[in-house]
């Protein structure tokens, strides 16, 4: 079965193009022909095609949340690609177009031109504002698509208030869960992270964007620095556009306002992560409006504590107090207060950190490449098309 996959962006950090990766590390060895739509070359191309995808390239209009002069010109742009995204899918004989994020619309225009099957996978964040733009944006996900994946069920939500959840499944992002759970601890990770063999590490993870509200991670930092002089901080991620290259500079400086020099590391973006998780002692996620949240599934499945922003999918993976710890949403002092707890009672920590190890065996790749697999073979019985 041949399916064409189009992802948005073409870029370092991208949560859509992880799940997506790690979605088809399972379905091409069980007979998957995945060819992957790009917007341009990047550094995903070599990754898509190391686990045996094929990668193409194709203009790709792209909705944004904020108006702009640029906005005059999306409808001829989604034409254009919308004629693109047909022409090489009939070039590559797809038996199913599967568009990996929300923000395209090109995918279920030319599904329904080709007349094949559609998927949709929402992978957006949990905030549904404009409404009345998400009131028309669910309208046409919903009548383009033959199924829709959401990342959670707070993202399911998005659907469901507007009564149109009849195609929605929730389908948690998936990971290699076995990969994060025999990852070991190493004193050079550690190192590269900031922290000596001594230190308590406590570590964010993601892309430097407004969104992920890191102001508030670094100024619970300084709360909880003022009273653990062998706590370390650390934030793994980079900046690549200019709105996140922007606010790098102002977390650097609030870093240096708040005389935090020495005690948090910015250590950039890292491929090893199960190693990374390894390396914490304490895993923090600050973002607000998280659609579903990797990296939390990711630390539970290496069995780190942790501690996250009381809004968006977070709390619904964590189940405060069972498998972790919640914060209000850009208060410092909770988050420094819950950080604390999972520092100064370990031996707590733990046992809600081995509960969440159990837990996210629900994010197992495998598992969820097989529900996939399962729901091509019913869009499209028979496999490829000729």
């Amino acid at each position: 079965m041949r399916v064409l996959y189009l992802n948005p962006f073409s870029q370092e950090v991208s949560g859509p193009d992880e799940s997506l990766r790690a979605l088809l590390g399972a379905l091409i060895p069980a007979g998957i022909e995945a060819h992957v739509a790009l917007p341009a070359p990047g550094p995903q191309v070599d990754r898509y095609e190391a686990i045996g995808a094929r990668t193409h390239f194709v203009p790709l209009a792209t909705l944004k949340r904020a108006l702009s002069p640029a906005t005059a010109l999306y409808g001829p742009q989604l034409a254009r690609s919308v004629f693109a995204v047909g022409q090489l899918a009939r070039a590559v004989r797809a038996d199913i177009i599967h568009t990996n994020m929300e923000v395209l619309l090109e995918g279920g225009l030319a599904a329904r031109a080709l007349r094949i099957p559609h998927v949709l996978h929402y992978r957006g964040n949990t905030l549904d504002d404009p409404k009345l733009v998400f009131d028309a944006l669910a309208m046409m996900w919903t009548a383009t698509a033959d199924h829709i994946y959401c990342i959670s069920r707070a993202t399911a939500g998005i659907f469901e208030r507007r009564g149109r959840a009849a195609k929605v499944e929730v389908l948690y992002n998936p990971i290699d869960v076995r990969a994060f759970a025999a990852a070991e601890r190493s004193a050079d990770v550690r190192s590269a992270l900031g922290a000596a063999p001594d230190r308590v590490l406590v570590g964010t993870v993601g892309r430097i964007h407004p969104r992920k509200d890191l102001e508030t991670f670094i100024r619970a930092a300084a709360l909880v620095a003022a009273r653990r002089a062998d706590v370390h901080f650390t934030v793994v991620g980079r900046a690549e556009v200019p709105i996140e290259l922007d606010h790098e500079t102002s977390l650097r400086n609030l870093v240096r306002d708040l005389s935090l020099d020495g005690r948090v590391t910015f250590a950039g973006a890292r491929r090893d992560m199960p190693a990374v998780m390894a390396a914490l002692d304490v895993f923090v996620l600050t973002s607000r409006h998280e659609g579903f949240g990797r990296v939390v599934a990711e630390a539970m499945a290496s069995a780190r504590p942790l501690v996250v922003t009381d809004e968006g999918a977070p709390p619904e993976l964590v189940e405060p107090e069972r498998y972790g710890l919640v914060a209000r949403p850009a208060d410092p002092a909770d988050f420094a207060r819950q950080i604390m707890r999972q520092i100064d009672d370990p031996a707590g920590a733990r046992e809600r950190a081995v509960r969440a190890a159990e837990r996210a065996r629900a994010f197992d790749a495998a598992d969820t490449a097989q529900r996939v697999r399962s729901l091509y073979e019913r869009l499209a019985p028979g496999g490829t098309r000729t």
